[in-house]
């Protein structure tokens, strides 16, 4: 009776696979035919980013973002909902787990709205998978069984036939080889019922994988062969791989050691292709382990390496964790060395002014050094980490390594060294002057304007408060070092004042900067700066932030010009196309500027308008 079943699997493809193979151009050439902006158009753009997840990720992540910008245009739930799981498997596929879970945890978020029960159970079973990876087999076996208890609530079968292949991968990996056949001869009967050939040939292949374990390989190659000719015919290289990597399996217990090697390169070369870091880093692991087994130490070495470059890429959010205890231990230590600093200034006030002003050129030239340091130790940190990926990965991501620039960038942008060594000559001159309590708060404000910008310069988002406190700090030390040339306010929606948004890090204070020298500095007198934070109505994916300055306006200013100007103008660039690349919206420009004028075309000012994304 179980061989029947088993042999129930094969006699389904004799149709099915014409049709796969068709699927994706029927899909492409639907696409191009029908141009309508509805949910039809949604659900043939998601299907066609999950189809090419496998062989072509590039254009699934274009698919996948296309998708989810219309289903938001046009307010469909799940459409939002499927790229969510799209982005998850595409993020899986390069290892990137915590990235994953993360568009999982969104796509139940949206999926428990409209109460799609499907869209939970696949969230549920995928997060199940990404454990499976990770080798947390009781995590698997949790979010796998709840899956399989929404798919037989809904009457899903193909749902309960990749839940049950799952629960029965876990138990195959902790060696009890007999539940798992269990398994997997109930997941048959309905992976039947379902008429997909992908589970199906997942099915054979644990067969075959079942009947090696029980040294049994002749029995298990039939089975093989079977499934390496349904995945060659549908094209699917994942079960190719998968394929591959039994038939090596196969192939070293009946010790044939050239054609153990021979099929574990086939799965590399072939996993290679679909760009898949978590499959190729195990493919490095069984090649290195083979090579030692035939204590060919050379290359088991060869291979041990690239498995252990490659897994500290996958599994980088450790580094991750690491790298912020460090820098936990790095903020304690500098928090204390700046009491000491106060303390010390604190004691030294009723000394004479010569060792007090020696105290607090020292102390300004201390800071300084240890921030020049530290962004030298992480710049150096970030060169040493790229040289490596460079070296050992041919193929990594050109966005990744843009957005990464990108980021580095924008911390350059806010180390103005201008800024940086005028506000220590302003420390020096009111020292000069006998002036040292307002030197001493010029320099607190100064560490912990440098502090905070060091602090967002190690994550991507910041909240809009914190935003706001950093912008005041760096207004207050212009103000004391112009001498209250100008003025400034903020003004904050009351639809916004209240909610905690994350924003993009170091993003508005060139605009700031570029409206206090380019437009204030040159005018006369009442010059005021406006910082506007507003709700932009139909749109909950961004705020709007407007800097306005009643300044000399940018024709004339062009008759000033001063060396703030490149630096500015770089940083500006580089922030447009970091909000282009944030953006969850697409739109033309991230950034619009306005040159104001009074009702006989005289300039009054100039307004920035930013469109920052809420992350």
């Amino acid at each position: 009776m179980k061989k029947l079943k088993l042999l129930l699997i094969v006699s389904l493809f004799s149709t099915l696979l014409t049709a796969q193979n068709k699927y994706l151009d029927s899909l492409q050439n639907w696409l191009l035919v029908h141009q309508e902006q509805d949910t039809q158009r949604v659900m043939n753009t998601h299907r066609l980013s999950y189809r090419l997840s496998e062989i072509n990720p590039s254009k699934a992540w274009r698919y996948a973002k296309e998708s989810e910008v219309l289903a938001t245009k046009i307010g469909f739930t799940k459409g939002i909902c499927l790229s969510n799981i799209n982005y998850a498997i595409l993020e899986t596929n390069e290892g990137n787990f915590k990235s994953s879970a993360e568009y999982y945890l969104k796509a139940i978020q949206y999926a428990e709205k409209i109460n799609y029960t499907r869209g939970i159970s696949i969230s549920y079973n995928n997060i199940g998978d990404n454990y499976f990876k990770l080798k947390e087999y009781n995590k698997v076996l949790e979010y796998s069984e709840k899956a399989l208890a929404l798919n037989k609530k809904i009457n899903e079968s193909r749902g309960q036939a990749i839940n049950l292949e799952q629960i029965g991968q876990v138990y195959f990996a902790k060696k009890e080889y007999d539940k798992a056949f269990k398994y997997w001869n109930e997941s048959i009967q309905l992976a039947n019922e379902s008429g997909d050939p992908n589970i199906n040939t997942q099915l054979i292949i644990d067969i075959a994988k079942y009947y090696l374990e029980k040294n049994q390989p002749d029995k298990a190659f039939t089975y093989l062969k079977t499934a390496d000719s349904i995945a060659a015919a549908s094209n699917e290289i994942l079960l190719q791989v998968l394929t591959y990597k039994a038939f090596a399996t196969g192939f070293q217990k009946k010790k044939q050691d050239d054609s153990t090697i021979l099929y574990l390169q086939k799965a590399l070369k072939s996993t290679q292709t679909l760009e898949n870091k978590t499959e190729e880093c195990e493919i490095y692991s069984l090649i290195a382990a083979h090579f030692e087994n035939i204590k060919q130490y050379d290359s088991a070495f060869h291979y041990l390496r690239k498995h252990k470059i490659l897994s500290d890429t996958v599994l980088s959010d450790k580094n991750f964790a690491h790298l912020a205890f460090i820098q936990t231990q790095y903020e304690t230590e500098l928090k204390e060395k700046e009491n000491q600093q106060l303390r010390s200034i604190q004691l030294s006030q009723n000394r004479k002014i010569s060792e007090k002003n020696a105290l607090l050129i020292a102390s300004a030239i201390a800071l300084l050094l240890a921030l020049l340091s530290t962004i030298l130790l992480y710049r150096s940190f970030q060169n040493k980490k790229q040289q490596l990926i460079l070296e050992e990965e041919k193929k990594l991501s050109e966005y990744n390594q843009q957005f990464a620039e990108l980021e580095i960038k924008s911390l350059r942008s806010q180390m103005n060294p201008h800024f940086l060594f005028n506000s220590l000559n302003s420390i020096r001159n009111y020292i000069i002057k006998n002036e040292s309590q307002i030197a001493s708060n010029y320099l607190a404000n100064f560490a912990s304007l440098m502090r905070k910008i060091l602090d967002a310069s190690q994550q991507s988002k910041i909240s809009l408060q914190e935003e706001i406190e950093m912008l005041k700090l760096y207004l207050d030390l212009e103000l004391m070092r112009f001498s209250n040339r100008f003025t400034y306010s903020f003004h904050i929606d009351e639809a916004i004042v209240h909610e905690d948004f994350d924003i993009p890090s170091m993003v508005i204070q060139p605009f700031v900067e570029n409206a206090i020298w380019h437009g204030l500095l040159n005018k006369e007198s009442d010059a005021h700066l406006t910082i506007n934070f507003k709700e932009i109505v139909d749109n909950d994916y961004e705020i709007l932030c407007e800097v306005i300055d009643n300044g000399i306006g940018r024709k004339q200013s062009q008759q000033f010009k001063n060396n703030l100007k490149k630096h500015q103008s770089k940083g500006i660039d580089i922030t447009k196309e970091r909000l282009k690349r944030l953006s969850k919206i697409p739109q033309n420009e991230p950034i619009l500027i306005i040159d104001l004028e009074d009702e006989d075309g005289n300039a009054k000012g100039t307004m920035v308008q930013i469109h920052l994304p809420i992350l």
